[in-house]
C-alpha cells in the first residue's frame, strides 16, 4: 500500500502548523475540511511503512492544539484588558462629570 496518503496527512499538519503559528486562523476552516476529506480516504489501519508519517502527523497536532490554546487565553486576556480598560474610562468620565459615551448614529441609523 503506498504511503501517499499518510505523507500528505503529516504535510497538512505542517501546513495548519505554520498557519497557526503565523496567526493565519481565517485559513484554518479550509485545512480543516481538506483534511476531512482527506481523512475518508484512509484505511482503517495504517501499513507500518507510514508510521513515520503518522507520528510526524500526531507530534504537529499537539504543538498545534498548544498554540491554539495559548492563542485562546492571548485573546481572553486581551478582551479582559479591554473590558476593564472601557469601564475605568467610563467611570473617570462620570466622576468629572461628562456624560458617558453612547454611540453616535448618523442618518443610516
Amino acid at each position: 500500500m503506498s504511503t501517499h496518503l499518510f505523507a500528505a496527512l503529516a504535510a497538512l499538519a505542517r501546513e495548519e502548523h505554520g498557519l497557526v503559528t503565523d496567526g493565519r486562523f481565517d485559513e484554518l476552516a479550509d485545512v480543516a475540511d481538506r483534511r476531512r476529506a482527506l481523512m475518508a480516504q484512509l484505511p482503517p489501519a495504517a501499513p507500518p511503512e507510514a508510521l513515520p508519517h503518522v507520528r510526524e502527523a500526531a507530534r504537529l497536532q499537539a504543538l498545534i492544539t498548544v498554540a491554539l490554546r495559548d492563542a485562546r487565553d492571548a485573546t481572553a486576556d486581551e478582551l479582559r484588558r479591554l473590558r476593564t480598560s472601557r469601564t475605568g474610562a467610563q467611570g473617570y468620565a462620570a466622576g468629572a462629570g461628562a456624560a458617558p459615551s453612547r454611540p453616535v448614529f448618523d442618518q443610516a441609523g
